[in-house]
């Protein structure tokens, strides 16, 4: 399945998708209840000058228990201007209701994306924490071209039982999922477009990504070797949660080359 939008879906398939996302977002949210989801998607456009937008914009989505403000309380902002002061940032509140309803992507093009190239911008990177680190990774698989960098703190991307099925094939770069791919199958899905990181040929965004050392989410140790440069992993000690997040963030934007 090549995206996880559901509009023209049979019943059963969409079905099925919600339930492995029920089972994914309660991973993420525990026992929170989800917003509606909005048309438009609201989201918090944060330009670094008032003269006009500048070249690059990052599209940045929060956790699942955070909406765009606490993104700027906890300083994210502020750290991209002090490393990218021409860079200009839009934090999407792009919450677990749009991933229950299968409309995120649909969502997120059209309300932010869309007017974002329509503003100007001719480099759109994304980035997130949490379901938005995820949502990051799942955007760019489905819109290829669209998207020139990702920064993915702490993402899911796999249960268990998907992991250590790549893990026992002996990692990503031996691992094949069994085709055609069940409906609604987002994860492997997903490892099988990280996985394409590994392959010259295949075009990619940029991509940064890391865990907190103790994050509940954290995939085995050694998976995205080979795909992406050391410099690309982030760490930091802690769990899911801010403390990481905010340190990997700095590290990310020291790295990244986001051009103002």
């Amino acid at each position: 399945m090549p995206t996880i939008t559901t509009a023209h879906m049979p019943l059963r398939r969409r079905t099925a998708l919600w339930l492995l996302m029920t089972g994914v977002l309660g991973l993420l949210v525990g026992c929170a209840l989800p917003r509606p989801a909005k048309v438009p998607m609201d989201a918090l456009w944060l330009p670094a000058s008032s003269s006009g937008p500048g070249h690059t914009l990052v599209v940045f989505m929060p956790g699942s228990q955070e909406v765009p403000q606490d993104i700027v309380r906890e300083g994210f902002v502020d750290q991209l201007r002090l490393r990218h002061p021409g860079v200009d940032m839009v934090v999407a509140d792009a919450h677990m209701g749009y991933f229950r309803n299968g409309s995120f992507e649909a969502r997120l093009r059209a309300d932010v994306i869309e007017p974002a190239r329509a503003r100007g911008y001719r480099s759109i990177w994304l980035a997130g924490i949490s379901l938005g680190g995820m949502g990051s990774l799942l955007y760019a698989k489905s819109a290829p071209g669209e998207i020139d960098g990702l920064i993915a703190l702490a993402p899911f991307i796999g249960s268990h039982s998907v992991l250590s099925e790549v893990a026992e094939a002996g990692g990503i770069a031996r691992w094949q999922p069994a085709l055609p791919l069940q409906p609604g199958d987002f994860q492997r899905d997903l490892l099988r477009w990280l996985k394409g990181y590994g392959d010259p040929a295949q075009a990619r965004p940029v991509l940064y990504i890391g865990y907190g050392t103790r994050d509940r989410l954290e995939p085995f140790p050694g998976l995205f070797d080979g795909l992406l440069p050391a410099d690309h992993l982030l760490s930091a000690p802690g769990g899911h949660d801010w403390a990481p997040w905010k340190a990997m963030w700095v590290d990310a934007l020291e790295r990244a080359p986001l051009r103002p």
